[in-house]
C-alpha cells in the first residue's frame, strides 16, 4: 500500500525510483553524456556573450529537449482525471483528501474547494481509492479512455478516537473577499535576480514607478507611494519611503510568496492603505531535522549583472525543538545599455543577509527575525544637468549628450541605502478557539545621496560627504487576538502603535521630525455551509501625532494633529463556476512630511520639490466588483475585477511651468497640490491549458485618472497595456515526483498614455511599445541532486522605447535586450 498521505501531485514507487536512479547514475558517469551537457551549455553562454539571438533560441530548446530524459517509457500518457471530494452528508466540500490509482502509482490530495486532479495517465481500467482520516474511504472502478474524465468522491465521517498527537504545520491564510493576487512557485523564481517592484509587475494590476533602470516602486491600481503599504515578514516597512524614487528595501529572495490584497482584510495593517497592502511572505521555517537549503545563481547581460543568493535551514532539539535559518544575496552590476547607447552611471551594488530563529511548546511559540539590507545604485548622470539651457537642450535632443561605456564602478550622483529590520513575537494559544500574538519591531534607516554638482567649490571625489543624508528609527507594536469560528465568524482584532524619529544629518529637503501613531482594529468573516454567502466587515480607528522641527537653519516647530475611522464592507457568492465579490470601503491618510514642508533638490528623481502645508488629509471611498470563471468541465479559468476610488483632497506632484535653477545645476520642478479625484479602471486575466503542454494566459489592465476640479486628466496614471503568453511543457521524472520543462512566448503591448492634463509637462508622454519575451526552464537530474536552469531573454527584439512612469523618461530611453540564465540548486 502507498501511504497517500505522503503523496503529492504524482509519485514514483521505491522500486521504480532506484532503477531510474541507477540507470541515471550510469548515464551521468558516460562520457558522452557530460560532454553533451557541457558542449550545450557552452554554446548557450557564448551565445549569450555574443548576444546571438537566433543561436540563443535553437540554444534554449536544446536545453529543453537536447539531454536525454531520465524515463524511457514510450507510451504516451496524457490523459487526466478531476473532480471534487464532498462530505456524503452535508455535501459540503473535504480537503485534504487522498484520491491515489494504486495499479499506476499516481496520487494527489484535494484542494481547499475538495478539488483534484490527476494527470498522465495511461488508457485502462482502474481503481481509484479516496481516503481521509476521519471519514470511510471511497473507491471507484473507472474506465479512462478519453482526454478527461470526471469523478466526483462522497466520504461519510466516521468517530475517531486516536491518543495525543501533536501536528505542526503552517496555517493556510483565507484569500480576502474582495480579492487577492499571489506571485509563488514557479512564477515567483521566475523573477528572481529583479527587484520587488519588477518581481510585482508580474500580477494584473500592478504596475511600476520607476526613476532610470534599477529604481522601481509598485503602483497598485494607480495608487502609490504611501497608498500601498508593504509588510515584510509581517512587519510594515518603514523607511524613507515617501520619495518617489526610494525603492523598497527588501531582498525578494527571502519571499516564498507575495500577494496583494485589499478590502477588510488590509484593514490590520494601517488606514492608510488606500491603493492595498503588498505581502511579502518566507516560508514557514523547517518543522522536521536535518539541515536543507537552496544556492541561487543568476547573470544578466545588461550591466553583466551576477548575484548568488543562498539559503541554510535546520531544526534542532527535541524537548524543546528550535527552528534556524540564514539566508544572504549579493548582487552587483554595471552600466546599463539602451539598443544604442550606455546609460552613464546605472550601476549597482547590493548585499543583504537575515536570520530566523522560531520555537513551539504547547501552546507556545516564539520567534526571532534579523535582516539587513545594504545597496549602493548609481543614478544616471545625463539627467544632473548644469544650466537651464542645458536642460532644454536635453529634453529636445531625445539621447544624452555623454553616453559613456562599461563599467562597473559607481560615481556621483549616488545613492548609498542602509535597512536594518529586527522582529521578535511570542504566540500563546486561547484554548481551541483561537490564538493571541505579541510582536515588537525595530526599523533603523539610513539614506545617504551624492549630488554631482556643487554650489561651493569643486566636487568631492569620494563618497565620504554626502549632500543630503536621512536616518529614521521606528519602533513598532502589535497585540493581535485571531480566533476560529464562533458562531460562524472568524476574524481577528488588535491594537498598534508605531514610534518614529527622523533626522535630516545633512541636507534641508525635509525636516527633523517625531511621529506617534496609535490604532485599533476588528475584522470578521461570516461563513456558513451550505450557504452560498460569505461576507466580511472591518473597522478601524487611527490618530497620529507629528511634532516638525527644524529644516536646515530655518524652525518649523509645528505639531500636527490627524485622526479618523477607517471600515470596509465585502460580499462573496459562490457557484459551482463561478465566483463573485463585492466590496465597498473607506479609508484615509494624513499628509507625510516631505508633501507638507518639501523643498530642494531631490537628487535621486534630479527634481525639484515644493512641499505644500496647507494640505488637508486624504478620504478615499472605493468600490470593487470581481468575477472569477472557474469551470469544472474546462481547464479555463478567468478574472475580471472593476473598482471606482472616489478620493477627496488627493495629493499629487504636479510639473511647475518652468523648471528650477538652483546653485547645483537646473531641474525639472514639481510641487505638490492636491484636488478631488476620481481613479477607475479595470484589471482582467485568463489562463486555457487546453491539452497536457499547451496553455495559453493573458491579462489586460486599464487605469483612468480624473482631477474632478479642474476637469481634467490626473498625471503619471499608467497608460493601457495588455500581455499574452504562450507555454508549451513536458514533464520529466525526477526524484521525488515531476517537473515540468517549459519555453514559453510572451508579448506585451503598452499604448501612449494620450490622457494627461492639459497643463503641460517637461515633454510630451512618449509613444507606445510593443515588447517580446522568450524564456525556457528544465529540471536535470544530476544522479540525486536536481538541478534547476532558466534562460529567458525580456525585449528580444531589442526595441527601443521609453515608459511614461519613468522619472528619466525626459532625458533616456529604457534598457534594451536582456538576456538572463537562473541556476538552482536545492539541497
Amino acid at each position: 500500500m502507498i501511504n497517500a498521505s505522503k503523496l503529492s501531485r504524482n509519485v514514483l514507487p521505491t522500486t521504480f525510483l532506484e532503477v531510474t536512479k541507477a540507470a541515471t547514475d550510469r548515464f551521468y558517469r558516460s562520457d558522452y553524456s557530460c560532454q553533451l551537457a557541457s558542449s550545450q551549455l557552452s554554446i548557450i553562454m557564448k551565445t549569450i556573450a555574443g548576444s546571438n539571438i537566433p543561436g540563443l533560441i535553437v540554444g534554449m530548446l536544446t536545453l529543453l529537449f537536447g539531454l536525454p530524459l531520465q524515463t524511457s517509457a514510450q507510451q504516451t500518457c496524457n490523459l487526466v482525471l478531476t473532480g471534487r471530494v464532498l462530505n456524503a452528508e452535508t455535501g459540503e466540500p473535504m480537503p485534504y483528501a487522498n484520491i491515489v490509482i494504486e495499479s499506476a502509482n499516481i496520487g494527489t490530495v484535494s484542494d481547499e474547494n475538495g478539488r483534484y486532479t490527476l494527470t498522465d495517465i495511461c488508457a485502462g481500467d482502474y481503481t481509484v481509492v479516496c481516503s481521509r482520516v476521519d471519514c470511510n474511504h471511497a473507491e471507484h472502478t473507472l474506465n479512462i479512455n478519453a482526454g478527461q474524465v470526471f469523478q466526483d468522491f462522497h466520504l461519510h465521517p466516521h468517530a475517531l478516537e486516536l491518543g495525543t498527537v501533536e501536528v505542526k504545520a503552517e496555517a493556510i491564510r483565507m484569500q480576502a473577499i474582495s480579492g487577492e493576487e499571489q506571485l509563488s512557485g514557479e512564477a515567483l523564481e521566475a523573477t528572481q535576480g529583479l527587484n520587488l517592484g519588477e518581481s510585482l509587475q508580474k500580477l494584473p494590476g500592478v504596475n511600476t514607478l520607476k526613476t532610470g533602470s534599477s529604481i522601481a516602486k509598485p503602483m497598485v491600481q494607480g495608487m502609490q507611494g504611501q497608498r500601498v503599504l508593504i509588510m515584510n515578514n509581517g512587519v510594515r516597512l518603514e523607511g524613507q519611503q515617501w520619495g518617489l524614487e526610494h525603492a523598497p528595501e527588501i531582498d525578494p529572495f527571502v519571499a516564498e510568496k507575495l500577494s496583494v490584497i485589499r478590502g477588510a482584510g488590509s484593514l490590520r495593517y494601517g488606514a492608510d492603505a488606500l491603493g492595498g497592502v503588498i505581502l511579502v511572505e518566507p516560508k514557514a521555517l523547517p518543522a522536521t531535522g536535518g539541515w536543507h537549503g537552496e544556492l541561487n545563481l543568476a547573470g544578466f547581460s545588461q550591466g553583466r549583472t551576477g548575484l548568488a543568493s543562498g539559503i541554510l535551514e535546520t531544526q534542532i532539539g527535541n524537548k524543546l525543538p528550535i527552528s534556524a535559518r540564514i539566508q544572504g544575496t549579493v548582487k552587483r552590476g554595471g552600466n546599463m545599455r539602451s539598443p544604442d547607447y550606455y546609460l552613464d552611471n546605472t550601476g549597482l551594488s547590493e548585499t543583504n543577509y537575515s536570520w530566523a530563529v522560531g520555537t513551539q511548546k504547547g501552546r507556545w511559540s516564539a520567534e526571532l527575525y534579523y535582516s539587513n539590507f545594504f545597496s549602493k545604485l548609481g543614478i544616471f548622470s545625463g539627467a544632473h544637468i548644469g544650466n537651464l539651457t542645458d536642460l532644454q537642450n536635453a529634453l529636445d535632443r531625445g539621447e544624452p549628450l555623454e553616453t559613456g561605456s562599461f563599467t562597473y564602478e559607481l560615481e556621483r550622483p549616488l545613492q548609498r541605502i542602509g535597512h536594518e529590520l529586527f522582529k521578535s513575537k511570542v504566540g500563546y494559544k486561547t484554548g481551541e478557539i483561537g490564538t493571541l500574538t505579541l510582536q515588537y519591531a525595530r526599523q533603523f534607516n539610513r539614506r545617504q545621496e551624492f549630488d554631482a554638482h556643487s554650489g561651493y567649490g569643486q566636487v568631492p571625489d569620494g563618497l565620504e560627504d554626502p549632500e543630503i543624508e536621512f536616518e529614521v528609527t521606528t519602533h513598532s507594536g502589535e497585540l493581535n487576538w485571531e480566533h476560529k469560528p464562533i458562531a460562524n465568524l472568524s476574524g481577528n482584532l488588535g491594537v498598534q502603535v508605531i514610534r518614529q524619529v527622523n533626522t535630516t544629518d545633512r541636507g534641508a529637503l525635509i525636516p527633523n521630525y517625531e511621529s506617534l501613531t496609535a490604532g485599533a482594529y476588528w475584522a470578521e468573516r461570516w461563513r456558513h455551509y451550505p450557504s452560498p454567502f460569505e461576507l466580511e466587515a472591518g473597522l478601524r480607528y487611527d490618530l497620529r501625532q507629528m511634532d516638525v522641527g527644524r529644516q536646515g537653519q530655518d524652525t518649523i516647530g509645528q505639531q500636527l494633529d490627524f485622526s479618523n475611522f477607517s471600515g470596509a464592507l465585502g460580499l462573496l457568492y459562490k457557484h459551482t463556476d463561478w465566483k463573485l465579490r463585492l466590496s465597498m470601503g473607506t479609508a484615509w491618510r494624513a499628509p507625510h512630511v516631505n508633501e507638507l514642508y518639501s523643498e530642494g533638490v531631490h537628487h535621486g528623481s534630479a527634481s525639484y520639490e515644493q512641499g505644500n502645508p496647507d494640505l488637508m488629509p486624504e478620504r478615499a471611498l472605493n468600490t470593487n466588483l470581481g468575477w472569477e470563471w472557474l469551470p469544472e468541465e474546462l481547464p479555463l479559468q478567468a478574472r475580471l475585477n472593476l473598482y471606482y476610488n472616489l478620493i477627496d483632497n488627493y495629493i499629487f506632484l504636479e510639473p511647475r511651468d518652468q523648471p528650477e535653477l538652483t546653485i547645483r545645476g537646473a531641474f525639472p520642478a514639481f510641487v505638490y497640490k492636491q484636488a478631488m479625484a476620481r481613479i477607475s479602471g479595470l484589471d482582467a486575466s485568463f489562463a486555457w491549458k487546453w491539452n497536457e503542454h499547451w496553455q495559453w494566459s493573458g491579462q489586460t489592465s486599464l487605469v483612468r485618472g480624473w482631477n474632478r476640479d479642474l476637469g481634467d486628466f490626473l498625471v503619471f496614471m499608467p497608460a493601457d497595456r495588455a500581455s499574452t503568453s504562450l507555454r508549451y511543457g513536458a514533464a520529466d521524472a525526477v526524484e521525488g515526483g515531476k517537473s515540468e520543462s517549459f519555453v514559453q512566448l510572451s508579448l506585451q503591448r503598452v499604448f501612449r498614455q494620450t490622457r494627461t492634463p492639459e497643463k503641460g509637462d517637461y515633454a510630451p508622454a512618449p509613444a507606445g511599445y510593443f515588447l517580446i519575451d522568450l524564456e525556457a526552464g528544465k529540471t536535470f537530474l544530476l544522479g540525486q541532486q536536481p538541478l534547476q536552469i532558466g534562460l529567458a531573454v525580456f525585449n528580444l527584439a531589442n526595441v527601443r522605447y521609453r515608459d511614461y512612469l519613468n522619472r528619466f523618461r525626459y532625458f533616456t530611453d529604457e534598457p534594451g535586450r536582456n538576456i538572463s540564465l537562473r541556476i538552482k540548486l536545492p539541497f
